[in-house]
């Protein structure tokens, strides 16, 4: 301990070696290694997300003004907003019996401010669309509230798809 004591204080990997003690990490080559990309595994399953087949266009002015505060105060919101996302979805997928049965349209697995959502001072309410794994039309409409301080879910509509969006 006591020789090891010294070479740390040095600082010098010259002077290791030249006591002949080898370093535990010697200088690496600046050579890049060839990487080659993996076959896929069996093992892993993949899900694709299957984008809309007809996406819903944007009202005119409809563009959310992006919230307003410190640098704090707006990252907070945003990752409120995509836990709640999150949350809406999940309770969604749980209602209509899992991954195995069901998937929520694109929108909710991108960003969040980008999902079918309206404002409201104690919470979120997601309106969004989904079906069968792989579906083309989509089937279900759901509308999700998010509590905006305890983030409790409750589902207020669950079934066929009222109207055209």
């Amino acid at each position: 301990m006591k020789f090891i004591f010294p070479l740390c204080l040095a600082g010098s990997l010259l002077s290791a070696q030249a006591q002949g003690i080898t370093p535990l990490f010697p200088e690496t080559s600046r050579t890049p290694i060839p990487v080659e990309p993996l076959p896929p595994s069996q093992d892993i399953p993949t899900l694709p997300i299957v984008p809309d087949p007809q996406p819903r266009p944007a009202p005119p002015g409809s563009r959310r003004p992006l919230p307003r505060g410190s640098f704090e105060e707006v990252s907070r919101y945003f990752r409120d907003l995509n836990r709640a996302k999150n949350l809406a979805r999940q309770a969604a997928e749980i209602a209509n019996g899992g991954l195995q049965r069901y998937r929520a349209e694109a929108s909710m697995h991108g960003a969040a401010i980008d999902a079918p959502f309206e404002e409201f001072a104690d919470a979120w309410i997601f309106t969004f669309r989904g079906g069968e794994p792989g579906f083309t039309q989509p089937s279900i409409e759901t509308q999700v509230r998010v509590d905006r301080r305890t983030f409790q879910t409750t589902i207020l509509y669950n079934g066929p798809i009222r109207s055209l969006r």
